[in-house]
């Protein structure tokens, strides 16, 4: 029955191929494009009851359908690994990716590429499942590369259009996210041949099927070897492989300094935004080091350095998300911050605390991506929050699921967000021994509940700011997946509730970590974190949820301005990282290909080399056509010259 692991990936590349060769209509594409992912959900928990059943040493259903490589040593298997980390993260994939799907159907209602859209959106969860449930590296770079040809192709899905209400221009945005990620994608190729390379494998078990070895379990082998720098000294091998692998997680995850494409993704439609934001993409990084957790646990791996850029970039994150005045802009740098908690948990080899956030996030800020759709499309496709206000009483379902996703993602006692994230911070205090990570933490969180009760008051309280505006709420095939979600957000943190331990136990066999055994110093801190977290989006709400003009203006006119000065209009740029990169490297770039364009290649390769030389056997010919009369004396004479010449020539050599 282990066949049973390729419905959960077929189902989606089936729904990809019929609404691009045979469906055609809006509503047809859509249902069977969401028909897909919930049978690939079917098949997921099928997969997952089997996986019961399998032996506790070897808990991990596989299935190899051929050899896809064999040149001499080089052997890699197009096949399916399924074991409990498969299965949570397949879960969140079919889960979450079928409600957005259902939710899509309303809110692309009238689009003009729906057949397109939902065809691509299939492809986007199919690539995602091959990621996770790759049996090799080089497969997994396969979904790891489809993933980013989807985010490119659904992030331009407004590809005609010169801006959407972000002032984003999308083939800009969808090109940015294409090349930013494939600096990440670059150093997770040279990993795979460094792997390779030193181990001779790039499966990550054995396969005895094809007799196949495993390099995980070889990770303490090549522990100790070291490659020459030559003039930088030695690396140790295991920290060379890691850091490729944190420059990939970068990439595609959106960690410092490769986080500057999230933000821009906004100018895709809004399940865009929830498809990579909570199930696909932004989370293939986590899952990367958790999957690869043994060459992360040597002594010499890059693991330090994991938890440094995580945990920079969740404070970066959060900061540059207050300055924000697009909805789903906040939202989008809150990723990046959620993520930066994700990226320290594994940095910490707190991968359980890891997974957990990952999944408790992907059920709240599915839900607040869907709900700031839902204003979206009550308001007419507005993103502005200036614009909006006083939508509590005309968006009242929208307004309280918006909330429950706000206390959820601000950590805020009994939601799913205060168990994942305090957990986090607790093992950053008492098990990494990490205090000023765990502090940097906290104040992540407190500008987190910030930032979501500011986006609260703008968008909700006060009264309306624009007496044009006409809000109106969403039909039932949006408001329902919402509904579900809300409630994964309320009850989610029961996964691995304290006692329960549910996550713990059921990733076990793959992580082998023990249990955390909760104290009262955890319950202090937990209790410290919630109540800043608390008074910050009170402070948050009670700053912003007033009648603002209008005519407020980025920077200055920004009740918060007064206070932060400066430092405001860094945050609202995402702390300059765009501006560097556009001085460094795009207009360099420009420069020099302008140059080369217009002055080498049209100057000189088509002036003077192929224009040159076309002049000049012109000339040439024109010089040759003065001797070519037609008269046939002219020819006689010059032949009697020309033998005279000749006559000449030998006479005087005798």
């Amino acid at each position: 029955m282990n066949w049973i692991i390729w419905l959960i990936p077929a189902f989606p590349l089936l729904g990809f191929l019929l609404n691009m060769l045979i469906v055609r209509r809006e509503r047809d594409a859509g249902m069977l494009a969401a028909a897909m992912v919930g049978l690939s959900f079917v098949a997921t928990i099928v997969a997952m009851a089997l996986l019961e059943s399998a032996p506790a040493d070897a808990k991990r259903l596989t299935w190899t359908l051929w050899e896809w490589i064999s040149i001499a040593d080089f052997r890699v298997a197009f096949g399916l690994l399924f074991d409990p980390l498969t299965a949570v993260m397949a879960l969140l994939i079919t889960g979450v990716g079928g409600l957005i799907h259902i939710y899509s159907i309303g809110y692309m209602h009238g689009d003009v590429r729906p057949v397109r859209f939902f065809a691509f959106m299939n492809l986007f969860v199919f690539a995602m499942l091959m990621l996770v449930m790759a049996d090799n590296l080089l497969l997994l770079f396969l979904g790891w590369e489809g993933v980013g040809l989807c985010s490119f192709l659904l992030i331009g899905h407004y590809f005609d259009r010169r801006t959407v209400p972000p002032g984003i221009n999308p083939s800009d945005a969808a090109v940015k996210a294409f090349v930013v990620n494939r600096v990440g994608d670059a150093a997770m190729l040279a990993a795979l041949f460094a792997i390779f390379t030193n181990v001779g494998t790039l499966s990550f078990y054995d396969n005895p099927q094809l007799g196949i070895g495993g390099y995980l379990d070889q990770a303490i082998i090549i522990a100790g070897e070291t490659v020459d720098l030559g003039a930088f000294g030695q690396l140790p091998l295991i920290a060379g492989i890691t850091l490729l692998m944190l420059v990939a997680v970068a990439g595609k995850s959106a960690q410092l300094p490769l986080f500057t494409w999230l933000p821009d993704a906004m100018a895709g439609p809004t399940p865009v935004s929830a498809l990579i934001h909570a199930a696909t993409m932004v989370t293939s990084g986590v899952y990367l080091i958790v999957r690869n957790h043994t060459l992360f646990d040597q002594p010499a791996s890059a693991a330090p350095w994991v938890l440094v850029i995580g945990v920079m970039t969740a404070f970066i994150g959060a900061t540059a998300a207050v300055a924000q005045l697009d909805i789903k802009r906040v939202l989008a740098y809150s990723t990046v911050s959620q993520l930066g908690y994700m990226v320290a948990a594994v940095g910490m080899g707190a991968y359980v605390a890891g997974m957990y956030h990952l999944l408790t996030h992907g059920l709240f800020k599915a839900l607040l991506f869907l709900a700031a759709g839902s204003v979206i499309h009550g308001i007419g496709g507005h993103q502005d929050m200036r614009r909006m206000g006083g939508l509590r009483d005309d968006l009242p379902t929208t307004f309280r699921l918006c909330l429950i996703g706000a206390l959820a993602l601000s950590g805020i006692f009994p939601l799913a967000g205060f168990w994942s994230k305090d957990e986090i911070i607790a093992h950053a205090w008492f098990d990494a021994r990490s205090p000023l990570a765990a502090i940097i933490l906290i104040l992540t969180s407190a500008v987190t509940a910030f930032y979501m009760g500011r986006q609260i008051g703008m968008v909700f309280f006060g009264r309306p700011r624009d007496p044009a505006m006409h809000a109106h709420e969403s039909g039932a095939m949006m408001r329902w997946p919402m509904v579900a979600l809300a409630g994964g957000a309320v009850i989610g943190g029961l996964i691995n509730f304290p006692g329960l331990h549910w996550l713990n136990s059921y990733l076990r066999p793959v992580l082998q970590e023990p249990e955390v055994i909760y104290t009262f110093g955890m319950g202090i801190l937990a209790t410290i974190t919630t109540l800043v977290s608390a008074g910050a989006g009170y402070l948050g709400w009670k700053t912003y949820a007033r009648d603002l003009e209008p005519r407020i203006r980025i920077g200055k006119d920004d009740p918060a301005f007064r206070y932060l000065g400066d430092l405001w209009r860094g945050m609202e740029i995402g702390w300059g990282l765009d501006w560097l990169y556009q001085r460094v490297f795009v207009r360099p770039y420009r420069t020099a290909s302008v140059f080369l364009s217009q002055v080498v290649d049209r100057e000189g390769i088509d002036g003077v080399l192929v224009g040159g030389t076309a002049r000049g056997l012109m000339r040439l010919a024109q010089g040759l056509r003065l001797v070519q009369t037609g008269y046939v004396r002219t020819y006689a004479l010059m032949f009697l010259v020309g033998v005279i010449i000749v006559v000449a020539f030998f006479a005087l050599r005798g």
